[in-house]
């Protein structure tokens, strides 16, 4: 189990946002089933991080892990570019560079679905639900990066983006687990509900499914006989280089539902009691906490001014009072004042 380098600016936030009852472990990221179709979600994952997985228990190696509190944006980059450190040019579509951070500053997404017929705009109008819906509840923000050029103009390095697209398969959706460094994709079915976009958002902002938390034997009986081979990995542990709060969580919205990934139709997962699972359809409060403890609510500026939303979140859920958040932002700017709005990114709709 990783040790986490606790630097200057985390015990700064730490002071702020106290995370009792908090433990090293892994937590979530999604998949679902819904309603009348029945409809796969599939976690993705690249071949080098199945490589890792399967030789170091993570699909993340340690050098890959650094989280959003334990390092800085760097201080050329704007927190729209999404990212903590620049990123090398050339850098792979798949498999996380080593000098890369697994969170974002702020999740750029490109909406690759076009309002044009009804199908599609009712899809594209459950994305933006979505988004709102994670954004009014956590400290992650979604900046619309569909204008943005390929690379930085400045810096040149390649911004990272989440490309969503219709998926060709009307019963199945996927996503890749966090920052990746490059282009990845979310895919979605056009009947995905809201709750199905939620859960592939919050797996690219960095959650594993709470099936894979190393101490889900103690909380549930898993069948891999009944899950269909190539998805038979998103039910496997992680058992090293994790983060998780709390006990295992059954309103998690990552959670599996107990026939979701089933090749035949029976369970592949139910709980100690012999009851079915459901998938959920909203952000459970620990969901929020982790969410909240990784994330810091970045206004979208083309300076590298930090500029905080005005509503913060602690990792307990708490909002930080008014001088809470202005003691936070003078800090993460290093006491520099507010340079006003007109830094401000214009505001592009979804």
């Amino acid at each position: 189990m990783r040790t986490t380098k606790v630097k200057l600016f985390q015990l700064f936030v730490l002071s702020l946002i106290v995370l009792s009852g908090c433990k090293k472990d892994n937590i979530a990221g999604g998949d679902d089933q819904q309603n009348a179709a029945k409809l796969n979600y599939e976690l993705k994952y690249s071949e080098q991080q199945l490589k890792n997985w399967k030789e170091t228990g993570s699909p993340f190696l340690e050098t890959q892990q650094k989280n959003a509190l334990n390092t800085k944006i760097e201080a050329h980059i704007p927190s729209q570019g999404g990212v903590f450190e620049p990123i090398p040019v050339g850098t792979k579509a798949y498999g996380p560079h080593p000098y890369q951070n697994r969170y974002w500053s702020m999740v750029r997404l490109k909406l690759a679905i076009p309002n044009i017929s009804t199908p599609n705009s009712q899809l594209r109008s459950r994305v933006v639900q979505a988004i709102n819906e994670i954004q009014a509840n956590t400290n992650v923000r979604f900046y619309n990066a569909f204008n943005d050029p390929v690379t930085d103009p400045t810096w040149g390095f390649t911004y990272p983006n989440v490309h969503i697209h219709v998926s060709t398969d009307a019963k199945k959706g996927s996503s890749f687990v966090g920052l990746q460094g490059g282009e990845q994709y979310i895919y979605l079915p056009l009947t995905a509900t809201k709750e199905f976009i939620m859960r592939a958002l919050v797996n690219a902002a960095g959650m594993y499914n709470e099936q894979q938390r190393n101490d889900r034997d103690t909380y549930v009986n898993i069948n891999t006989a009944n899950v269909d081979p190539v998805n038979r990995y998103q039910f496997d542990k992680i058992t090293s280089n994790f983060y998780s709060m709390g006990s295992f969580d059954f309103n998690s919205i990552t959670l599996a539902g107990s026939t979701e990934l089933s090749n035949n139709g029976q369970r592949s997962i139910w709980k100690k009691d012999n009851t079915d699972i459901v998938a959920n359809t909203t952000l459970s409060d620990l969901d929020r906490g982790f969410l909240n403890y990784f994330y810091l609510p970045y206004i979208a500026r083309t300076d590298t001014y930090r500029e905080l939303a005005t509503t913060v979140y602690d990792g307990n859920n708490n909002i930080l009072t008014a001088q809470q958040r202005a003691d936070l932002e003078y800090y993460i700017n290093n006491g520099a004042s507010n340079p006003g709005t007109s830094g401000r990114s214009p505001i592009v709709q979804w």
